[in-house]
């Protein structure tokens, strides 16, 4: 199912995309100008990972990346996403005492340095890189997590269609709770995105009954549709006046206005003629009737 809602957070559903093709970088032995990670180090990684491997998957990945053009996949999605997702990737080759968006941020800045320096002079991702703070970086983690509970959620009750509640929906509420009480639209919109996925699969696939429907991320706000009607009648009663004494408006709204009395004038008169022709007519008719007789001499 595609995405309908295209946001800043989309890497978020990538997983199946790129995960196996970095995990590949990573045990692979071969990488053009090797000696660009000899230099490379980098303290808190998790113990069975290797720096230097670390360093060449992400090279030979941002490679991977630049090669294929925008052609080959349609868009600039892939490209995108890919970048953004090498970070969440990063992010998993750090242990969790030491685990913070700040320091793989510095960590994936330092490999994106070395890509430049002996890989790449045009400085091809720079766009990606530089949107990259901690705030988005922070929302992207949380919200592939979440994606990725849905895909196992996927896996496990697509045949036995046994539950039709994830364990991760009171996390998703906590998400939408934080989306309305922020400024993220493409927070909300990803929201939006997971919600269609997750629903699609409990009506579709599992058959499961609506109460089971996560919620929508929307919150209908009737304070502010009370608001903006009164502010605009506010507003129009101030700006009305003005038009009509200092602009066009004034006269066009006098003509207007008399050419409707006069339409007036002239309905109210063919109504009180019909209405006299009518007492008339009624006046006649309850008359009594009298007979006149003449004498004949």
């Amino acid at each position: 199912m595609p995405l309908e809602i295209q946001t800043i957070y989309n890497a978020a559903y990538s997983n199946c995309i790129y995960k196996d093709k970095l995990d590949s970088y990573k045990n692979a032995s071969e990488l053009e100008n090797k000696d660009s990670c000899s230099k490379f180090t980098y303290s808190h990684l998790i113990p069975e990972d290797n720096e230097k491997n670390i360093c060449k998957a992400a090279i030979s990945f941002l490679n991977h990346l630049k090669k294929h053009e925008v052609f080959t996949y349609g868009d600039i999605a892939y490209r995108d996403n890919g970048c953004k997702y090498l970070f969440y990737w990063l992010y998993n080759h750090v242990p969790k005492n030491v685990q913070t968006i700040e320091n793989v941020l510095n960590m994936y800045k330092d490999l994106y340095r070395i890509y430049t320096q002996h890989h790449d002079n045009l400085n091809t991702f720079d766009k990606y890189i530089n949107e990259m703070n901690e705030h988005t970086s922070d929302k992207l983690v949380r919200l592939t997590d979440l994606y990725n509970e849905l895909d196992k959620f996927f896996t496990e009750n697509e045949n036995k269609k046994e539950v039709c509640t994830g364990n991760f929906i009171s996390l998703y509420n906590n998400y939408v709770d934080e989306c309305r009480n922020g400024y993220d639209d493409h927070f909300c919109d990803e929201l939006k995105n997971f919600r269609k996925k997750y629903n699609s699969f409990i009506k579709n696939v599992m058959k499961c009954e609506e109460l089971y429907l996560l919620p929508p991320v929307e919150r209908f706000d009737i304070v502010g549709t009370t608001i903006i009607p009164f502010s605009f009648i506010s507003v129009t009663s101030l700006i009305l006046p003005i038009l009509y004494k200092f602009t066009a408006f004034g006269p066009w709204i006098r003509r207007l206005l008399g050419r409707n009395e006069n339409i007036l004038e002239y309905i109210n008169e063919e109504e009180n003629h019909s209405l006299n022709t009518y007492e008339i007519q009624d006046d006649n008719s309850n008359m009594p009737n009298y007979y006149i007789t003449y004498n004949s001499s």
